[in-house]
Order: C-alpha cells, then structure tokens, then sequence
C-alpha cells in the first residue's frame, strides 16, 4: 500500500528542505522568502519548522531567513516574542 500524504504536509517537508538547503549556503535568502511565500506554509507550521532547523546550518543565515519571515508576519506570534 502507498502512502499519500496531505497537500499541508507535502508543502511543509518543501518548506523544511529548502530551508535546509537555504541554510547549507546553497541558496541565497530572496529564493528562500520566495519559495516559503509561494508554499504558502505559515503561523505554527512555519514556526515549527525553524524549531526544527534552528541548531541546523549557519547561524547566521538562520537569523537572516527568521528575520525576513517574521518581517513578512508569517511567523506565529507566540514565537515572533521568543
């Protein structure tokens, strides 16, 4: 039997990979907000997936990528007052 998964899970695992790959140094932070703007993945989803990233990759480009999602008020606000 083949799994299928759920439209809201398949764009939050994109999400999560290409922050990763974000985060790598293999894509600049414009095709980061980009690809996060068009995946429509936001609020809680969006916060738990930089939870999951966040001792991932560089620092600072984690920070840069938090800061421009949370700019674009994408982030919950419970983790916008962490």
């Amino acid at each position: 039997m083949v799994k299928i998964r759920s439209l809201e899970e398949t764009t939050r695992r994109y999400a999560k990979r290409s922050l990763q790959a974000f985060l790598e140094g293999r894509k600049n932070l414009n095709w980061i907000v980009g690809v996060i703007r068009s995946s429509g993945v936001r609020g809680p989803r969006l916060s738990e997936v930089f939870r999951e990233l966040q001792d991932y990759g560089d620092r600072k480009r984690f920070g840069a990528a938090y800061q421009a999602c949370q700019a674009q008020g994408w982030l919950e606000a419970e983790a916008r007052d962490k």
